[in-house]
């Protein structure tokens, strides 16, 4: 239920927009990035709600919470770089979006070194 209302309020706000952007440019730019934002928030629920489950389901399995912890890393750095990726191609910098994705993945590769490094480390014991 909550993303039908989500999705109404952002579909109404962007036909606003695109009937203030002929009159007023500057406004529908903030219209556009207050729905980002307000996309960003609910998103930021949500991802609260899902590591609650995580945690929940890491309480039965027994693993270690690094993983969990990596995971919602991970989760984080896709979704921060689409957003400001999305809003630099709105506002005609596409050169600068593909920057701001590529330095997302290759923080996310960092971040999941670790865990390469601890397979490294697995496969070369077991040989």
């Amino acid at each position: 239920m909550e993303i039908t209302l989500l999705v109404f309020f952002v579909i109404v706000s962007v036909m606003l927009a695109i009937l203030l952007k002929s009159n007023s440019p500057i406004f529908s730019t903030v219209i556009s990035i207050s729905i980002c934002i307000f996309i960003m928030l609910f998103a930021i629920g949500q991802v609260r709600k899902m590591s609650e489950g995580i945690r929940e389901i890491f309480r039965y399995v027994k693993v270690d919470k690094i993983y969990l912890i990596l995971l919602l890393k991970l989760v984080g750095i896709a979704y921060v770089s689409e957003f400001g990726s999305g809003i630099c191609k709105d506002a005609g910098y596409s050169a600068v979006a593909s920057q701001i994705e590529i330095v997302g993945k290759l923080t996310m590769l960092l971040v999941s070194l670790p865990i390469l490094m601890q397979v490294v480390d697995t496969i070369i014991k077991m040989i």
